[in-house]
């Protein structure tokens, strides 16, 4: 009776205010945007994994002061050279790619940082290793929007002068080759969903680099 009386009740209590604090810290990591321009740990960890520094980068802004964001890119750091991208992408999980897209000065993929995931354990997951993440250094806008833009080889007619084959042959050799420049991915078996994910973190950083024309202002 005791412990029916003076002791359950508080602790009821208590267990149902840890409960709702850890939901509410749940809640407000899953859905907070950093918009005072101040670079939070995870980005500077980030900023370290691809340029191996973070000191020198600025959140960009606009003119009002509010963090500059594009379709899909959360912020945008810069050190006047390089040019990085926050990024949360859908996966398997919806959200559940937290990720930094880091281009050299020339608007190429220079590295990919994996700052939370929130994907399948053990599947999903495994795109945070470097083998996975490497394919895609070096990529461009032009190679993520080659095969869009590509037009597919047309058959064409075969009689007429070996002169007027030979050109043909030399035309449709020059078309078919056009998806050649474009960017293969190498999904993970059992991942297409957190492959598909990650590519379309890098694909959304390259676009929203190409619309800032050039990089970083």
């Amino acid at each position: 009776m005791f412990f029916k009386e003076k002791i359950k009740p508080p602790l009821v209590l208590t267990l149902i205010c840890l409960i709702t604090c850890g939901l509410l810290v749940a809640a407000y990591e899953a859905t907070y945007v950093d918009t005072t321009g101040i670079i939070t740990d995870k980005l500077q960890t980030g900023l370290t994994d691809v340029y191996g520094k973070f000191e020198d980068f600025e959140m960009l802004l606009n003119d009002d002061g509010t963090v500059r964001t594009y379709d899909g890119v959360t912020s945008i750091l810069s050190d006047g050279k390089y040019t990085a991208f926050e990024i949360t992408a859908d996966g398997y999980s919806k959200g559940g790619l937290h990720v930094l897209v880091g281009l050299d000065e020339n608007g190429t993929v220079k590295g990919v940082s994996i700052m939370t995931i929130g994907e399948t354990p053990g599947l999903g997951t495994k795109v945070q290793n470097a083998d996975f993440l490497g394919q895609f250094s070096g990529v461009t806008y032009e190679q993520t929007t080659a095969k869009e833009d590509t037009e597919p080889v047309k058959a064409k007619a075969v009689w007429g002068s070996r002169a007027e084959i030979n050109s043909l042959e030399l035309e449709n050799s020059i078309s078919s080759t056009g998806n050649s420049s474009s960017f293969e991915l190498d999904a993970i078996t059992g991942a297409t969903f957190s492959s598909n994910g990650m590519y379309d973190a890098v694909k959304t950083a390259l676009a929203a680099y190409n619309q800032m024309e050039g990089g970083a202002e």
